[in-house]
């Protein structure tokens, strides 16, 4: 690399290494200070010497810019000794595309297997430092070089990609090459647009959108407090309203409190319909609360839509006895922001946490099962909008279903317990089996 280096900067000088790193940026949002760029020393200089060839096109071409790599050049033209090994390698690793790896199995401080996300190939990769930070289904783009069966990792990207990219790189490799997989000289020719897709992902991870919290109807959040004035008694008011506390003969009203002549003076419902439209193994639904208390009504939902339904059904229930007097929408974002504000200045927040018992860890548990026996008929978008049995006929379902339950069992590891108890029953369902240790 260093003597590559020094033919670039004696030969072609401060130009070419400029244009240079301004189309290894695709020329878009082109760092200003190369150096101090995570991307300069471990890719872009191994692509600028073993892969980049200049644009001749250019306004600040020269005529004396090669028009094959640096590294091919440089041999074709140079008088000096070069060992054999040095040649193959240089011959080899121009011819060796970057590409996205899955990491499948690491030895610390000796070895990975790869496999090639967009070209399916797999690969036993010696490598001693990367070999002790990596771990299984992580994705790194990197180039691999292999000469007389020995493989080595060439010019990879700084930043490590979590499992998670996994589903959604094979949706760019899909949409690209109509679902079909690359070839080695697809990822030569799409050289740029891979790059691309690295620029993206790492934009994302530096700074990442905030993902759009959905209730479990698919809508987005908007924590809504509906107020109302009540112009009736509360207890008439609860009697017309008690249907909405009602599924499957189970009432969902709670802390109703009764005057000295037994009519109701304040009460709370849950507002509550059967089913689940995301979790199939779960009976009803919790769609808002509802209190009611002397000359008003609050009712609080997590959804515009849901709102807007409670309204038509306080409305159809109560008429012009209940008065919408205000709305308050608060973003989930702030709330979280303020509450984060408060714990950090040591200000009491109000949450009751469940008291842990054996009965308790018993329910949870039955209904972590279910969710999970349920999850295996339920439609992914993660897998093309298909359930995990019909995804796992094909060998493209089971490419991406392997890809999920990989980032599944990285959440195992990193502590959600039971987890993997229920991946390997998955697994075992699917006909899946897991090769990797």
């Amino acid at each position: 690399m260093d003597g590559l280096l020094r033919v670039i900067d004696a030969t072609w000088g401060e130009p070419f290494i400029v244009h240079a790193w301004e189309d290894f940026w695709i020329y878009d949002d082109v760092p200003e200070d190369m150096v101090t760029t995570p991307e300069f020393d471990p890719m872009f200089v191994p692509w600028l010497v073993l892969g980049f060839v200049p644009d001749q096109e250019a306004d600040e071409a020269d005529a004396t810019w090669p028009t094959e790599p640096i590294g091919l050049a440089w041999l074709a033209t140079t008088d000096a000794e070069v060992p054999d090994l040095d040649r193959a390698y240089i011959e080899t690793a121009c011819r060796s595309p970057m590409s996205v790896f899955a990491v499948e199995r690491v030895i610390p401080g000796r070895s990975l297997d790869l496999k090639d996300v967009l070209t399916g190939r797999r690969f036993h990769v010696l490598e001693q430092g990367a070999s002790r930070n990596l771990r299984l289904a992580d994705l790194i783009f990197t180039r691999v070089v292999t000469m007389d069966g020995v493989s080595l990792m060439f010019g990879a990207a700084p930043f490590v990609v979590p499992p998670r990219w996994h589903t959604r790189i094979i949706d760019w490799r899909e949409r690209v090459f109509r679902r079909r997989l690359l070839t080695r000289h697809d990822l030569a020719d799409f050289d740029i647009e891979i790059r691309e897709l690295y620029f993206d992902i790492a934009a994302e991870l530096l700074d990442p959108t905030p993902p759009q919290l959905c209730n479990t109807d698919g809508d987005p959040v908007a924590l809504t407090t509906l107020t109302y004035g009540l112009k009736t008694p509360v207890g008439a008011a609860f009697e017309k309203l008690a249907s909405l506390a009602m599924v499957h003969d189970e009432d969902h009203s709670d802390e109703v409190v009764r005057d000295a002549s037994g009519a109701v003076s304040s009460a709370t419902l849950s507002w509550v319909k059967a089913g689940n439209r995301q979790h199939k193994d779960w009976t009803n639904t919790v769609l808002g609360n509802i209190r009611l208390m002397a000359g008003s009504l609050v009712a609080d939902v997590n959804s515009a839509r849901r709102a807007d339904r409670l309204k038509r059904e306080i409305a159809k229930r109560l008429g012009r006895t209940a008065v919408l007097i205000d709305t308050k929408v608060v973003d989930p974002s702030d709330a979280i922001e303020e509450r984060a504000r408060r714990r950090a200045a040591g200000e009491p927040i109000d949450e009751a946490t469940p008291e842990s018992s054996p009965e308790l860890e018993a329910i949870q548990a039955e209904m972590n099962r279910k969710h999970w026996e349920a999850w295996l008929d339920t439609r992914v978008p993660a897998l093309g909008n298909k359930t995990p049995r019909q995804a796992a006929r094909t060998a493209r379902g089971r490419e991406r279903l392997e890809a999920l339950l990989a980032d599944f069992d990285r959440d195992a590891v990193d502590g959600r317990e039971g987890l993997s108890a229920h991946l390997a029953t998955i697994r075992k369902a699917l006909a899946l089996t897991k090769e990797i240790p």
